[in-house]
């Protein structure tokens, strides 16, 4: 059963939707994020469920209480925000126990949990400190234990880390999924990080203009976006658009619309002639080897012929993007002649290097431009090819995740 259900729940400003009709569910002890870019609504939606702002329709249900209308000191649910908001002027502890003296707890009580809570961030022997003699990973530390100390059903994170560096956001996320684990409470966080996001996450909602665009584990999100907004926002991602030219190829319409051989389905050995719906003629052969799996040609200005996994309802004539990770593109020198992958020659026309891995931005002959990734462990070599040298780009067709217009 989920712990915190958003139902139907929009919010405006003035003319502006900030959240639009926003329906999604939160389970018990689950690390959820909401991503997404500046104005995308995650931040507004993240108000609402703390109580700092209020829906103009739908329901937030937590643990089958309807929180609308309930203020925000009243409901069972703490907030980390980006600056920390620790109190100045008082110490570690006193940070730690000012919401238990709120509760109106007794001093033996407060000292416990804050004890507890010290223990549960790694922080013990720091109580006695103020906040300007931490750094910024002991303050964020501070501000998770004061959210946690009253033991809340729901602990909402508003981009707690970003405005840590790169190696201390790296560390604070590993003690933020450890501390997750550890006490067990529903933790949602706000984030425009995509890094982030997949790293911390049991699942993820992404935003964009006020509405959820995917809601999924974080693999699928990387590796079989929904949207072409999705596949463009997480990560790096290659977007071919392109027109289905053929179900099941191996020999598919080519640039020039010469009549071409393809096979569409398994079994039967005639053939017949048909015609496209960009009126192209297309002589189909229908026998197909076995166990071949299924594959579609896809013609894509700038590269021709791209062979792609068969997505459900493909037809010919449809169009869509292929979607297609750098990662997952090889990049030599040599011509390879394997008839299961797409080769394209080109040259490099750019290149970053980032130590561990190179990003080559490649001109293909049709003029398209692909991004490929490289690791730079062979011998320690910093980089494979320079800028000007003639490349080939490959990759197999089932490689690319395919999304229709």
């Amino acid at each position: 059963m989920a712990l915190l259900e958003i139902r139907n729940v929009s919010r405006c400003f003035g003319d502006f939707t900030a959240v639009n009709n926003i329906s999604l569910s939160i389970e018990a002890g689950e690390f959820f994020t909401l991503l997404g870019p500046s104005g995308c609504g995650k931040t507004t939606l993240l108000r609402m469920i703390a109580g700092f702002d209020l829906p103009n329709a739908g329901q937030i249900i937590l643990d089958g209480v309807d929180l609308v209308g309930i203020p925000p000191e009243q409901r069972p649910v703490c907030t980390v925000f980006q600056n920390y908001a620790l109190f100045p002027h008082m110490t570690v502890a006193g940070n730690i126990a000012f919401p238990l003296k709120m509760a109106k707890m007794s001093p033996p009580e407060i000292k416990q949990k804050v004890v507890e809570a010290l223990e549960d961030v790694r922080l013990i022997g720091f109580g006695a400190r103020f906040p300007h003699e931490l750094s910024g990973g002991q303050r964020q530390r501070v501000a998770v234990a004061r959210a946690l100390v009253s033991r809340p059903k729901l602990l909402l994170l508003d981009e707690p880390l970003s405005a840590m560096d790169a190696k201390l956001r790296e560390q604070m996320q590993i003690e933020l999924i450890n501390l997750q684990k550890e006490v067990g409470i529903t933790f949602v966080y706000v984030t425009h990080d995509q890094t982030e996001a997949l790293a911390l996450s049991h699942r993820i909602a992404v935003l964009n203009h006020g509405q959820v665009e995917q809601l999924d584990e974080p693999s699928r999100i990387y590796s079989y976006p929904r949207t072409r907004f999705v596949a463009d926002f997480i990560g790096t991602c290659n977007l071919f658009d392109g027109t289905i030219g053929a179900i099941g190829a191996i020999g598919a319409l080519d640039a020039s619309n010469e009549l071409s051989e393809v096979i569409v389905a398994n079994g039967a050995s005639d053939t017949a002639e048909r015609e496209n719906t960009s009126g192209l003629a297309v002589h189909v052969v229908t026998t197909m080897p076995p166990k071949t799996p299924p594959q579609m040609s896809l013609m894509v200005a700038g590269l021709g012929r791209v062979t792609a996994a068969l997505p459900p309802d493909a037809e010919i004539g449809r169009k869509g993007t292929l979607a297609l990770r750098p990662e997952k593109i090889r990049i030599s020198a040599v011509i390879c002649e394997n008839s299961a992958d797409n080769h394209f020659k080109g040259y490099v026309k750019e290149l970053l290097y980032l130590g561990d891995v190179t990003v080559y931005i490649v001109q293909t002959e049709g003029g398209a431009t692909i991004e490929a990734l490289l690791a730079n462990s062979a011998a320690g070599r910093a980089k494979f090819f320079e800028v000007g040298d003639t490349v080939e780009v490959a990759w197999s067709f089932d490689a690319g995740h395919f999304l229709y217009a």
